[in-house]
This record gives structure tokens, C-alpha cells and sequence, in this order.
């Protein structure tokens, strides 16, 4: 990141004079004192030596688009928003070049700064809208392969063809947009379910989940395209969470086919599991979005409804998040 742009984060809540010069010359109103801080532009004008100084000008820096140099001369020409939002052009006269020069340089740093900081965080705003979308699709290939399973039991085939399909769609989503890749995978349980085959697809589930787990526990798939934003301790949702995500989706998706069986032993071994990845994803997740929705990790695993309860919590985030709802 630019020297600059870090700097200028660090100060961002505390406002700091830059620089501020007499007998500077605003066209229409007269000669005053301009301030120049890092945050806005101020313009003091006394109507007469008797008179109290009056500040006819003051515009934040955000609502600043340009500032140029007239014809070579002492004049800068500021673009900004007036005081009914609408783009207006401000025309101040200096009196020393020296001074000028300082001016005009410290305006267009603090301007090229804030463009900067501007594209820096519509990026960040970019790489998170991704890593949520990413997280959702993988939070539902967790439910579609638990859903096959489900059929598989009750030897349902339309249904197992109908989660295939959904499967498929996801798949070719995560290869398109991260590089996740379990095309290979999803093609052969494909063949497996084509020939009715429950052991075989059986054996390809599984396959298909340790494949999707071992890429989202290796490196980043996306490139060089977001990988100065990435840091494991950013704010926001990060790539290191969403394999916590898969792996609390592939064991909470089975709760309903152990009850459907009537394996009990098996959900109260699956409880103290999810109350790990849960204990997790509340510290890593809720505790840097602020977005209101806790995981009540101190009683998730208590039972199967506490579960449920952090599971529909889960689901509604990255639904929000992936811009589903």
C-alpha cells in the first residue's frame, strides 16, 4: 500500500493545519485567509478592518474534484461541491509564488490520497462481496451433498438426480469465479449415480467433500487479482474462515439423516465437534463484522436445537453477506 495512503489512514479522526496563508484573493467575495487542512478547505473573509472575520468557504476535501493551475499564474481553481451539492468552480489569487506552489502541491497531495484511499476501499468492498459469495456457494454444496446422502438412504433417485444437478451448477460457479475446482469429482459421481450405483456414489461423496476441504485449506485460488488485500487479520470476512464454514455445513447437514437413522450416539459425538468450529467461526467471524447476528458459542453445542439455532444465524449471514437476500 502507498506510503502515502497509510499516513493518511493513521490520521484520518484527527484533523491537522497543513498550511494557511493571508491576502489570498477568493474571486467574487475578496481578499482573506485560507486554511488548508487534512480534511477541508477554508476560506476567512473580514468586509472591513472593524469587522469580524467571517469563514464564507469551507468545503471538505471528499467533496473536492480537482484543483488546477490557471494559465501559469498565481491562480488555482478549485472544482467542488457548494452548499446545495452542486458543482462549482472557486478562483483564488496568491500573492507569492513560493506559498503558492506549497499550497497547490499540499491540495493535490491530500486529493491524489483520498482518490487512493477511495479505490483502496471500493476494492476491499469487492474482495469481501467475492469472499462472501464464495463462502455461501460452498455453505450450499455442503447441504447438496448432504442432501444426496439423505436420498441415497431411502434409495430416492430423483432426488439424488435433482441435488446432481444443483451440484453441477455450484460446481461450475466455484471452478468460473475461484478457481475451486471439483469438476472432476462432481463428473464422476455423475457416472456412479447414472448407473444407480448407491456404494460407488456413496464413495464419491465423500471423495467429493475431502477434495472441496483440501482446497479451501490450501492457498489462495484467486491470484495475484486481490492478493495485496488479503490479510488473516483484516476486519471482515477472510479466506481462512470459509473452510471453517464447509466444515461446520458438512457436520451439521448430517444432524437430519442421524435422526432420520435414529443415531443418537452419532449426534452426541457431533456435538463437542461443532462446538469447536462454532467457538471459531463466532471469534473469527461475529467478533470482526459487527453485523448483529452472534453464535452464542457458550451454548452451542448444548443440544441439537442450540445447533439448529447457530446454523439458521450462520445461514441468514451469508445470505445477507453474498447478497442473496
Amino acid at each position: 500500500m502507498n506510503s502515502d495512503v497509510c499516513d493518511f489512514t493513521d490520521d484520518l479522526n484527527e484533523e491537522k493545519l497543513l498550511i494557511q496563508e493571508k491576502n489570498v484573493i477568493l474571486d467574487g467575495v475578496g481578499k482573506g485567509k485560507l486554511s488548508l487542512t487534512n480534511k477541508r478547505i477554508e476560506f476567512e473573509h473580514r468586509r472591513s478592518f472593524l469587522s469580524t472575520p467571517k469563514i464564507v468557504l469551507s468545503c471538505d476535501l471528499s467533496e473536492v474534484f480537482s484543483a488546477k493551475i490557471k494559465d501559469a499564474s498565481n491562480i488555482i481553481i478549485i472544482e467542488a461541491l457548494d452548499d446545495n451539492s452542486e458543482r462549482a468552480f472557486y478562483q483564488f489569487s496568491f500573492p507569492e509564488s513560493d506559498v503558492f506552489t506549497q499550497i497547490y502541491r499540499l491540495l493535490n497531495k491530500e486529493l491524489r490520497v483520498r482518490r487512493q484511499l477511495a479505490e483502496l476501499q471500493e476494492r476491499r468492498s469487492s474482495f469481501q462481496a467475492f469472499l462472501w459469495h464464495i463462502a455461501y456457494q460452498t455453505w450450499m454444496i455442503s447441504g447438496i451433498i448432504s442432501r444426496t446422502v439423505h436420498a441415497l438412504t431411502q434409495e430416492d433417485w430423483d432426488e439424488v438426480d435433482s441435488a446432481l444437478h444443483e451440484a453441477k451448477q455450484m460446481s461450475q460457479i466455484l471452478s468460473n469465479e475461484s478457481s475451486l475446482d471439483i469438476s472432476q469429482d462432481i463428473n464422476a459421481m455423475s457416472e456412479a449415480i447414472s448407473i444407480r450405483n448407491s456404494p460407488l456414489v456413496l464413495q464419491h461423496v465423500v471423495t467429493t467433500t475431502r477434495s472441496l476441504g483440501s482446497l479451501l485449506n490450501g492457498e489462495l485460488p484467486f491470484g495475484n487479482e486481490w492478493a495485496d488485500l488479503y490479510s488473516e487479520d483484516a476486519p471482515g470476512l477472510n479466506w481462512g474462515d470459509i473452510r471453517y464454514i464447509f466444515l461446520f455445513g458438512s457436520w451439521y447437514n448430517l444432524l437430519s439423516l442421524w435422526q432420520h437413522l435414529g443415531e443418537t450416539q452419532k449426534i452426541e459425538d457431533s456435538l463437542p465437534r461443532m462446538a469447536t468450529l462454532l467457538s471459531i467461526l463466532a471469534h473469527r467471524i461475529s467478533g470482526r463484522t459487527h453485523l448483529g447476528i452472534a453464535f452464542h458459542d457458550d451454548e452451542a453445542a448444548s443440544s441439537v436445537e442450540s445447533v439448529e439455532s447457530a446454523a439458521h444465524n450462520l445461514d441468514a449471514l451469508l445470505k445477507i453477506n453474498s447478497g442473496v437476500v
